[in-house]
Parts: structure tokens; sequence; C-alpha cells
């Protein structure tokens, strides 16, 4: 009995020296965590990358939702004070925030709730990862459904207004930015993305097809396709002879470049012409907003066109690059 007296006491006295429970330790911060987090050289990017593909563009965008959208909500806090709650309260929140005028210091533009999405995508990866490394139990964004879909209807450019942008003379639309009637002619016989049109060079061009096997972005060239899966495209004589001829120029650097194949023309530069060219066919900015024309409606258009042909599925996939039948 003496014993346990003895040993309750000295419990007692590591108690009062607090000595008996070991000090907890600090759980790391949102921002602890994040930094390099998205880093392509990351340990976490290294990790994935041995068991799936994904594109440097889809970490860029990741790093950039990190950076602008989840770390000043949550930056501070510890990994453990994140809640479901609070997750659902960060996403809902998108609704009254967006894109703020930086003179007027008002919201010009709002944003859409399939960015809110991609964001929170990109919040669950992170967490998801903290509990793989035993930095906390359970992932908060398990209990949070995304927001629903409010993505406007995709309208098709028309048959006759596709014939309107590329007559014989290309000039009476175009001007003199061939590149770029040229980049657009191809898109809407192709479906090819944007950014492997900019990245297609003239050593891909072949006599009676292109080899699809790669895509400039912001990070420069790739030499894979988003699907990274390359795909070859069999092109009539006349849209070979264009390509040719911007190769004289250019070589077997970029086809579409501004200054001799070193760099494509931008994104920018392509849509701005589309704009310019859908105006001169009597299409109003007010319009093309509403209608949601962009470059990347050429996808759209070749889409519904082929299948309209009587084009299979599968031989649809084959032009386009997509990889399910749902986004066919």
């Amino acid at each position: 009995m003496f014993e346990l007296y003895e040993a309750r006491n000295f419990c007692h006295r590591l108690i009062r020296n607090g000595a008996l429970i070991p000090n907890k330790v600090k759980t790391m911060t949102f921002s602890e965590l994040a930094n390099g987090f998205w880093e392509l050289n990351s340990e976490f990017i290294r990790n994935e990358r041995s068991r799936k593909d994904f594109n440097d563009s889809y970490v860029v965008i990741s790093r950039q939702l990190s950076t602008v959208q989840i770390e000043p909500f949550f930056g501070k806090l510890t990994l453990d004070k994140i809640t479901s709650e609070l997750v659902n309260k960060w996403l809902l929140g998108f609704k009254d925030r967006g894109i703020i005028d930086k003179k007027t210091g008002e919201i010009i533009s709002c944003y859409k709730n399939s960015y809110a999405n991609a964001a929170f995508r990109t919040l669950n990866v992170m967490m998801t990862e903290a509990v793989k490394r035993g930095l906390i139990q359970n992932n908060p964004c398990d209990k949070v459904e995304r927001l629903k879909n409010n993505k406007k209807k995709i309208d098709i450019l028309k048959l006759e207004e596709v014939r309107a942008l590329f007559p014989k003379d290309y000039r009476t639309v175009w001007g003199d930015k061939e590149i770029a009637f040229a980049a657009n002619l191809l898109a809407s016989i192709t479906g090819m993305r944007i950014g492997e049109i900019m990245g297609l060079r003239g050593e891909f061009v072949f006599d009676n097809y292109i080899a699809v096997c790669g895509q400039y972005g912001n990070d420069g060239y790739q030499d894979c396709t988003k699907t990274k899966e390359n795909r070859s495209i069999p092109l009539m004589p006349e849209m070979i002879a264009i390509l040719r001829k911007l190769m004289i120029k250019n070589g077997n650097g970029y086809v579409f470049s501004l200054n001799n194949g070193n760099v494509p023309a931008t994104r920018n530069y392509f849509a701005m012409e589309l704009n310019k060219a859908l105006n001169k066919i009597g299409i109003s900015k007010d319009e093309i907003k509403q209608r949601g024309l962009t470059l990347h409606s050429w996808r759209h258009f070749l889409n519904t066109e082929l299948q309209r042909q009587g084009l299979t599925i599968s031989q649809v996939q084959s032009v386009t690059g997509h990889k399910s039948e749902c986004m066919t």
C-alpha cells in the first residue's frame, strides 16, 4: 500500500511540474503545408508523377489557386482547425468574390462555380496529402459537396458563319493576318486545342498529315498533348500548302510564329484576331460574349460537324483527341 501512495505522490509532482503529460506539439499551419507544395520538383509532385500523368500546366494552375484563393483564407490556421464547416463557408463565399478593378475597388466579374470548384479540388488534394502524412486524421473536404455546374450553354458556330470566316480571299476578313487566318482554319478542320496549334512545329508537318505531339503553354513547349497521347491528323493538300507557305519564313520552328519560328504567337493574339474576324462578318462584340465564342469553339464545332456527317464516336475521338465518350 505504501508503494501505491508513493507512486501517486510521484505522479502528482510530475503533474505540478508539467512533466507527466508531454507538451502538445504545434500542428502545422496550412501555409507551412502549402510552402513549396506545388513546385515542379516538390516531393508531392515527384510522388504523384511516379503514379499518374499530368501536365505542368496543372501544377501551375494549382499553385495559383492555392496562392490566390486558398492561402489567404486558411493560411494562418493549423490544419486541425480547418473543419468541413469552414471549408463549406469558404466555398459558398465565392459567389460574393470576384475579379476586382484596381482603380475603383469594385468587383467587375464574379467567379463562376467552375472556378470555385477548381479551387476546392486543389484544397482537397492538399488536405488528402496531409492525411497521408499523418498531419491530420480526416480530410474536412470529404463532407463538402461541390457547387452546381453553372457553365453557360455552348453555342456552336453555324456552318454559314464558318464559310463566311474563310472566303476564297482570306484578306477580305482577316486583313494581312495570315498566321491568324491559318491557325483558325486549321482549328476548324482538326479541332486541335489552341496549345497544340501554338506548339505545331515545321518538323511535324508532312506531305499529307500533321503529327500532334506537343503543346505550347505558359511554361513553354511540352513534348506531349493534354491527354499524353499523340495523334496524326490527315489534311487536304490545300491546308498542307498553307502550312508550307508559313514554313518558308519559320522553317522547322513554330509554324504559327511572328519571329521566324523562335516562339509561337500568343494565345491572346489568336483570340483577338478571331474576334476581329467575327466582327467583320457581322457578329458583334456583345454577341460574341453572349454566345461564348472563343478559340475553343472550334473543337465544339468540329466535334458536332463530324458527328452530323455520320462519323462514329471513336472516329471523332481519333481526330479531336477526346478520351471519353461523355466529353465527345
